[in-house]
This record gives C-alpha cells, sequence and structure tokens, in this order.
C-alpha cells in the first residue's frame, strides 16, 4: 500500500463529483435532443489514480480494445480529455445513436468513427462547460480526435501529457438509453501544476 497522501481529499473529491454530475446533466439533455430518446447520464464514481492506474482500473471492467474520443483543454488549467467505451458497447451506442438496432456489424464500424465523435464532443464539452461555467473560468477545448485500440496504447500516446507522469481524474459513467445500460469512462489526464490550479479553481468557487 501506498504512503502518499491523496491526491485530493474526500471533501474535494465530493465537490468534483458535484460539478461533474452537472456537466452530465447537460450532456444528456443534448443527447437525448441528438437521437430524440431519454438518456440518463451519472458520475457515480470520481477518483485520481495514475496512468497505469487507470489503465489497470478501466482494462479489469472492460477486458477488450475499446473506443472514444481524445480532446485537449486549455485554460485555467489544462490537460486531455478521453471518453472511453469498451468496443462491444460502443457499437450499441452508435446504433442507438443511429435509432437502426438492424444495421451490419460492417456498416455500423464504418459509420463509428463519425458517431462516436459527434457524442464524445457532446459529453466532453458538457464537462469542460460546466466545470467554466462553476469555476466562472475559461476553458477552451480543441477539435476533437476518434481513438481505437488498447488502453495501453491510447494513454501512452495521446495528447500533449503523452510523455509525462500525467495524474488521472477517473469518471465512472453510467450511461442509459433505451433498453441499453451502457458503462463508460471520462478520464482528465493533468500534469500536477494542473491538478493544483484545479484545486484552487475549487477552492474559489466554494469561497475557501
Amino acid at each position: 500500500m501506498s504512503d502518499k497522501p491523496p491526491i485530493l481529499d474526500d471533501f474535494f473529491v465530493d465537490a468534483v463529483t458535484e460539478v461533474l454530475n452537472i456537466g452530465m446533466g447537460s450532456a444528456a439533455a443534448a443527447l437525448s435532443e441528438m437521437i430524440s430518446d431519454e438518456v440518463k447520464l451519472s458520475v457515480p464514481g470520481v477518483e485520481f489514480v495514475s496512468r497505469l492506474g487507470a489503465t489497470t482500473i478501466i482494462g479489469e471492467k472492460t477486458k477488450t480494445d475499446v473506443s472514444g474520443v481524445h480532446q485537449n483543454f486549455q485554460g485555467a488549467f489544462g490537460g486531455d480529455a478521453i471518453l472511453l467505451f469498451p468496443e462491444d458497447q460502443s457499437l450499441e451506442l452508435v446504433r442507438a445513436v443511429l435509432q437502426q438496432d438492424d444495421i451490419s456489424l460492417t456498416d455500423l464500424t464504418d459509420m463509428e468513427q463519425e458517431a462516436m465523435t459527434e457524442i464524445g464532443n457532446v459529453i466532453l464539452n458538457a464537462c469542460l462547460c460546466s466545470m467554466a461555467d462553476m469555476f466562472k473560468q475559461e476553458i477552451r477545448g480543441e477539435m476533437p480526435e476518434f481513438v481505437k485500440g488498447s488502453l495501453k496504447q491510447i494513454f501512452s500516446a495521446e495528447g500533449s501529457l503523452a510523455n509525462t507522469e500525467a495524474v488521472v481524474l477517473l469518471l465512472n459513467m453510467d450511461f442509459a438509453v433505451e433498453t441499453k445500460s451502457l458503462e463508460g469512462y471520462v478520464t482528465f489526464l493533468m500534469d500536477v501544476e494542473s491538478v493544483q490550479q484545479f484545486k484552487r479553481a475549487i477552492e474559489n468557487m466554494l469561497g475557501m
């Protein structure tokens, strides 16, 4: 067991969870309008871990390659946001967005990149906008990019923090649409300085 103190204590983690659940509410509303059906999104768990820790935690649950979207962001604090779904659930999500349950796997795979990029753009920007609004600071997201492969490949190759010891803010995300119940993950990779800026933004929001 590590003797290192937690990056943020439980009080701050609870505050982060509240902020991000507000963002997920905005994302769910936007996605519901996009697919003309109710979408429910929530963040039951938030934790700060190492890049290896994030790979291990997600890998134990997915046990497959993943698909998702990567987006770099800058402003009050910076880093890389990544939305991830297990590959089979990614395709189910694309089916739901396209509203075509009978679409062939070949056609589905061809459409996956465009559909997942659109979904990721909505979810990641909702999270970033929620934080920017709550913190009353600017956070700018760049153009989202589709990613696919093993967790190790994605976490070692993506974004501006590829060669640093990034801290990962890991969100376990419950995603429900129609009769489908999917589980995805949103990760924010930040260096230590960005995490401290993030903490100060929470302190300012709470008047501390």
